[in-house]
Protein backbone atom coordinates (compact mmCIF):
# COMPACT_ATOMS: atom_id res chain seq x y z
CA UNK A 1 0.00 0.00 0.00
CA UNK A 2 1.50 3.68 -0.76
CA UNK A 3 0.89 6.14 1.38
CA UNK A 4 -0.57 9.41 -0.22
CA UNK A 5 -0.02 12.96 0.21
CA UNK A 6 -2.08 15.75 -0.66
CA UNK A 7 -0.71 19.05 -0.79
CA UNK A 8 -3.31 22.47 -0.30
CA UNK A 9 -2.37 24.82 -3.77
CA UNK A 10 -2.96 28.34 -2.63
CA UNK A 11 -2.10 31.07 -5.21
CA UNK A 12 -1.81 34.35 -3.46
CA UNK A 13 -2.81 37.42 -5.65
CA UNK A 14 -0.28 40.68 -5.21
CA UNK A 15 -2.65 42.93 -7.08
CA UNK A 16 -1.45 47.10 -7.85
CA UNK A 17 -5.21 48.36 -7.93
CA UNK A 18 -6.33 51.94 -8.50
CA UNK A 19 -9.52 53.08 -7.98
CA UNK A 20 -12.05 51.73 -10.04
CA UNK A 21 -9.68 49.25 -11.17
CA UNK A 22 -8.96 46.51 -11.33
CA UNK A 23 -5.70 47.61 -12.97
CA UNK A 24 -3.44 44.52 -12.96
CA UNK A 25 -2.70 41.04 -11.19
CA UNK A 26 0.16 39.38 -9.97
CA UNK A 27 0.88 35.80 -8.51
CA UNK A 28 3.32 35.00 -5.87
CA UNK A 29 3.37 31.59 -5.99
CA UNK A 30 1.98 28.36 -7.46
CA UNK A 31 2.62 25.16 -5.58
CA UNK A 32 2.01 21.58 -7.58
CA UNK A 33 -1.37 19.82 -7.08
CA UNK A 34 -1.77 16.33 -7.00
CA UNK A 35 -3.87 14.41 -9.33
CA UNK A 36 -7.34 12.82 -7.03
CA UNK A 37 -6.98 15.36 -4.45
CA UNK A 38 -9.04 18.98 -3.79
CA UNK A 39 -7.12 21.69 -4.65
CA UNK A 40 -8.34 25.67 -2.99
CA UNK A 41 -7.04 28.58 -4.80
CA UNK A 42 -7.84 31.89 -4.02
CA UNK A 43 -7.96 35.46 -5.82
CA UNK A 44 -8.08 38.45 -4.02
CA UNK A 45 -8.22 42.35 -5.16
CA UNK A 46 -8.94 45.70 -3.16
CA UNK A 47 -11.51 47.50 -5.78
CA UNK A 48 -13.69 50.16 -4.96
CA UNK A 49 -16.49 49.20 -4.72
CA UNK A 50 -15.47 45.65 -4.13
CA UNK A 51 -14.78 43.35 -7.68
CA UNK A 52 -16.45 40.52 -8.63
CA UNK A 53 -14.36 37.26 -9.21
CA UNK A 54 -14.95 34.12 -11.72
CA UNK A 55 -12.60 31.14 -12.32
CA UNK A 56 -12.29 29.34 -15.37
CA UNK A 57 -10.43 25.79 -15.46
CA UNK A 58 -10.64 23.81 -18.92
CA UNK A 59 -13.81 26.00 -20.22
CA UNK A 60 -15.75 25.30 -17.23
CA UNK A 61 -16.58 28.99 -15.61
CA UNK A 62 -16.71 29.18 -11.75
CA UNK A 63 -18.23 32.31 -9.94
CA UNK A 64 -16.15 33.35 -6.61
CA UNK A 65 -13.20 34.04 -5.48
CA UNK A 66 -12.25 30.92 -4.19
CA UNK A 67 -12.18 27.86 -6.48
CA UNK A 68 -11.78 24.49 -5.34
CA UNK A 69 -11.21 21.66 -7.91
CA UNK A 70 -9.57 18.43 -8.33
CA UNK A 71 -7.26 17.29 -11.22
CA UNK A 72 -8.15 14.44 -12.87
CA UNK A 73 -4.79 12.96 -13.64
CA UNK A 74 -5.01 13.70 -17.63
CA UNK A 75 -2.78 16.56 -17.36
CA UNK A 76 0.13 17.57 -16.25
CA UNK A 77 -0.46 21.43 -16.47
CA UNK A 78 -3.64 22.81 -15.87
CA UNK A 79 -4.34 26.42 -16.81
CA UNK A 80 -6.11 28.61 -14.74
CA UNK A 81 -7.62 31.73 -15.58
CA UNK A 82 -8.80 34.36 -12.77
CA UNK A 83 -10.96 37.56 -13.46
CA UNK A 84 -11.75 40.65 -11.24
CA UNK A 85 -14.29 42.55 -12.64
CA UNK A 86 -15.93 45.94 -11.25
CA UNK A 87 -18.98 45.78 -11.42
CA UNK A 88 -19.82 49.97 -11.96
CA UNK A 89 -17.66 50.25 -14.86
CA UNK A 90 -17.12 46.73 -16.01
CA UNK A 91 -13.66 47.37 -16.62
CA UNK A 92 -12.15 43.75 -15.90
CA UNK A 93 -8.71 42.02 -15.61
CA UNK A 94 -8.21 38.56 -16.48
CA UNK A 95 -4.92 36.43 -15.61
CA UNK A 96 -3.76 32.92 -16.63
CA UNK A 97 -1.04 30.91 -15.01
CA UNK A 98 -0.45 27.51 -15.40
CA UNK A 99 -0.65 24.55 -12.50
CA UNK A 100 1.91 21.52 -12.07
CA UNK A 101 0.22 18.21 -11.22
CA UNK A 102 1.85 15.77 -9.95
CA UNK A 103 0.45 12.35 -10.64
CA UNK A 104 1.51 9.47 -8.33
CA UNK A 105 -0.48 6.40 -9.99
CA UNK A 106 1.17 5.00 -12.84
CA UNK A 107 0.49 1.86 -14.84
CA UNK A 108 3.67 -0.67 -14.44
CA UNK A 109 4.35 -4.16 -15.94
CA UNK A 110 5.16 -7.33 -14.42
CA UNK A 111 7.46 -8.57 -14.68
CA UNK A 112 9.35 -5.86 -14.24
CA UNK A 113 11.84 -5.21 -17.45
CA UNK A 114 9.74 -7.23 -19.44
CA UNK A 115 9.40 -6.37 -22.97
CA UNK A 116 5.75 -7.29 -23.79
CA UNK A 117 5.97 -10.31 -26.66
CA UNK A 118 2.70 -11.98 -28.50
CA UNK A 119 1.95 -15.13 -27.22
CA UNK A 120 3.12 -14.37 -24.08
CA UNK A 121 1.27 -13.45 -20.18
CA UNK A 122 1.98 -9.82 -19.22
CA UNK A 123 0.30 -8.09 -15.78
CA UNK A 124 -0.54 -4.20 -16.02
CA UNK A 125 -0.32 -3.27 -12.06
CA UNK A 126 -2.14 0.14 -11.20
CA UNK A 127 0.45 1.62 -8.67
CA UNK A 128 -0.40 3.67 -6.21
CA UNK A 129 -3.79 2.81 -5.93
CA UNK A 130 -5.23 1.85 -3.05
CA UNK A 131 -5.98 -2.36 -2.62
CA UNK A 132 -9.83 -2.47 -1.95
CA UNK A 133 -10.60 1.14 -3.04
CA UNK A 134 -12.45 0.77 -6.97
CA UNK A 135 -9.99 0.82 -10.10
CA UNK A 136 -11.32 1.02 -13.69
CA UNK A 137 -9.14 0.08 -17.00
CA UNK A 138 -9.19 2.04 -19.84
CA UNK A 139 -7.38 1.01 -22.92
CA UNK A 140 -7.29 3.70 -25.73
CA UNK A 141 -9.87 5.99 -23.86
CA UNK A 142 -12.21 3.00 -23.48
CA UNK A 143 -13.45 1.01 -20.06
CA UNK A 144 -11.91 -2.55 -20.25
CA UNK A 145 -13.60 -5.14 -18.97
CA UNK A 146 -12.69 -8.90 -18.53
CA UNK A 147 -12.99 -11.33 -21.03
CA UNK A 148 -11.59 -15.02 -22.27
CA UNK A 149 -7.42 -14.37 -22.12
CA UNK A 150 -8.49 -11.13 -20.09
CA UNK A 151 -9.13 -10.97 -16.17
CA UNK A 152 -8.60 -8.02 -13.25
CA UNK A 153 -7.51 -9.71 -10.04
CA UNK A 154 -6.33 -8.15 -6.35
CA UNK A 155 -9.75 -5.95 -6.52
CA UNK A 156 -8.98 -4.98 -9.76
CA UNK A 157 -5.35 -3.32 -9.45
CA UNK A 158 -3.62 -5.76 -11.90
CA UNK A 159 -4.75 -6.27 -15.50
CA UNK A 160 -3.67 -9.69 -16.61
CA UNK A 161 -3.27 -10.97 -19.85
CA UNK A 162 -2.74 -14.87 -20.47
CA UNK A 163 -1.58 -14.71 -23.72
CA UNK A 164 -0.74 -11.27 -25.51
CA UNK A 165 -2.65 -11.04 -29.06
CA UNK A 166 -2.50 -8.26 -31.63
CA UNK A 167 -5.30 -6.96 -30.74
CA UNK A 168 -4.57 -6.09 -27.26
CA UNK A 169 -2.29 -3.66 -28.11
CA UNK A 170 -3.58 0.19 -26.92
CA UNK A 171 -2.56 2.93 -24.30
CA UNK A 172 -3.55 2.17 -21.20
CA UNK A 173 -4.50 3.98 -18.04
CA UNK A 174 -6.05 3.05 -14.61
CA UNK A 175 -8.67 5.19 -12.40
CA UNK A 176 -7.70 4.63 -8.77
CA UNK A 177 -9.40 5.90 -6.35
CA UNK A 178 -7.87 8.05 -3.76
CA UNK A 179 -8.20 7.25 0.46
CA UNK A 180 -9.93 10.27 1.07
CA UNK A 181 -13.15 11.32 2.17
CA UNK A 182 -14.59 12.49 -0.25
CA UNK A 183 -13.18 9.72 -2.87
CA UNK A 184 -11.30 11.83 -5.02
CA UNK A 185 -10.40 9.86 -8.18
CA UNK A 186 -7.14 9.75 -10.45
CA UNK A 187 -6.12 8.36 -13.95
CA UNK A 188 -2.62 7.07 -13.82
CA UNK A 189 0.26 7.98 -15.93
CA UNK A 190 -0.34 6.03 -19.55
CA UNK A 191 1.20 2.91 -20.94
CA UNK A 192 1.14 2.30 -24.68
CA UNK A 193 1.45 -1.39 -25.19
CA UNK A 194 2.57 -2.33 -28.45
CA UNK A 195 4.59 -5.02 -30.24
CA UNK A 196 6.30 -3.05 -33.04
CA UNK A 197 10.04 -3.48 -33.63
CA UNK A 198 11.76 -0.50 -33.11
CA UNK A 199 14.09 0.47 -35.83
CA UNK A 200 16.80 2.62 -35.16
CA UNK A 201 19.80 4.27 -37.54
CA UNK A 202 21.94 7.23 -37.90
CA UNK A 203 21.83 8.47 -41.15
CA UNK A 204 25.09 11.05 -42.05
CA UNK A 205 28.77 10.75 -43.50
CA UNK A 206 31.33 8.21 -42.16
CA UNK A 207 33.63 10.16 -42.81
CA UNK A 208 34.35 14.31 -41.49
CA UNK A 209 36.96 17.19 -41.70
CA UNK A 210 37.32 20.27 -39.12
CA UNK A 211 35.92 23.64 -39.97
CA UNK A 212 33.08 22.01 -42.11
CA UNK A 213 29.53 21.54 -40.83
CA UNK A 214 27.83 18.22 -41.05
CA UNK A 215 24.50 16.74 -40.54
CA UNK A 216 23.23 13.34 -38.71
CA UNK A 217 19.99 12.60 -38.77
CA UNK A 218 18.32 10.04 -36.40
CA UNK A 219 15.55 7.69 -37.64
CA UNK A 220 13.14 5.97 -36.24
CA UNK A 221 10.05 4.09 -36.88
CA UNK A 222 8.71 4.98 -33.18
CA UNK A 223 5.78 7.06 -33.82
CA UNK A 224 3.00 4.84 -32.87
CA UNK A 225 0.22 7.30 -30.63
CA UNK A 226 2.77 8.75 -28.43
CA UNK A 227 5.75 10.27 -29.83
CA UNK A 228 9.23 9.45 -28.64
CA UNK A 229 11.75 11.69 -27.10
CA UNK A 230 15.06 11.59 -29.05
CA UNK A 231 18.45 12.74 -27.38
CA UNK A 232 22.45 12.85 -28.62
CA UNK A 233 25.02 11.54 -26.61
CA UNK A 234 28.58 12.34 -27.33
CA UNK A 235 32.10 12.21 -25.43
CA UNK A 236 34.65 15.35 -26.59
CA UNK A 237 35.60 16.58 -29.52
CA UNK A 238 32.42 18.89 -30.00
CA UNK A 239 33.60 22.92 -30.15
CA UNK A 240 30.11 23.74 -32.01
CA UNK A 241 27.01 21.91 -32.45
CA UNK A 242 22.96 22.00 -32.54
CA UNK A 243 20.08 19.95 -32.20
CA UNK A 244 16.89 20.27 -33.64
CA UNK A 245 14.61 17.13 -32.81
CA UNK A 246 16.02 13.95 -34.68
CA UNK A 247 19.17 16.53 -36.37
CA UNK A 248 22.19 16.97 -35.31
CA UNK A 249 24.56 19.53 -37.04
CA UNK A 250 28.25 19.11 -36.13
CA UNK A 251 31.68 21.33 -36.61
CA UNK A 252 34.47 19.21 -35.75
CA UNK A 253 37.58 20.53 -34.70
CA UNK A 254 40.16 17.74 -34.30
CA UNK A 255 41.49 16.28 -37.10
CA UNK A 256 42.74 12.71 -37.48
CA UNK A 257 40.07 11.61 -34.69
CA UNK A 258 37.29 9.14 -34.48
CA UNK A 259 33.95 10.26 -32.59
CA UNK A 260 31.12 7.92 -31.24
CA UNK A 261 27.49 9.50 -32.38
CA UNK A 262 25.17 7.73 -29.90
CA UNK A 263 21.10 8.56 -30.51
CA UNK A 264 18.99 7.31 -27.57
CA UNK A 265 15.16 6.96 -28.69
CA UNK A 266 13.08 6.72 -25.32
CA UNK A 267 9.30 6.39 -25.37
CA UNK A 268 8.31 7.01 -21.54
CA UNK A 269 4.51 5.83 -21.82
CA UNK A 270 5.62 2.45 -23.06
CA UNK A 271 8.60 1.94 -20.77
CA UNK A 272 11.68 1.30 -23.76
CA UNK A 273 14.34 2.76 -25.11
CA UNK A 274 17.08 2.24 -27.66
CA UNK A 275 20.08 2.78 -28.49
CA UNK A 276 22.20 3.36 -31.75
CA UNK A 277 25.94 4.35 -32.20
CA UNK A 278 27.54 5.67 -35.67
CA UNK A 279 31.82 5.80 -35.42
CA UNK A 280 32.59 8.90 -37.31
CA UNK A 281 36.46 9.69 -38.33
CA UNK A 282 37.45 13.03 -38.69
CA UNK A 283 40.05 13.00 -41.66
CA UNK A 284 43.27 15.44 -41.74
CA UNK A 285 42.42 19.64 -43.55
CA UNK A 286 43.92 17.52 -46.57
CA UNK A 287 40.95 15.31 -47.33
CA UNK A 288 39.22 15.82 -50.40
CA UNK A 289 35.23 16.10 -50.25
CA UNK A 290 33.62 14.64 -53.47
CA UNK A 291 30.45 16.24 -53.93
Amino acid sequence: MQTLMAFSLEIVPLLLLLTGGPNSMGFISTAPSIAGFKTTTNCTSYCIPLCTFSWSVKGVVVKGSTLTWMPDGLDSVVELTCTARNPETAKAFKRTFTVEVRNQVSVQINPENHLPSLNQSLGLVCDGSVQGLPVEWYSNGRRVTPRKGLSLMKDNTILYFDSLVPLDAGFYRCKATMPTFYRGTAFSLGYLLNFDPWNVTINGPDAVVPGVQSIFSCLTSCTLNVDCTIRWAFKGGFPHFSTYKNVLKWTPSIQESFQNLTCMVENTAAQRSVQVTKMVEVKGMEMVIDL
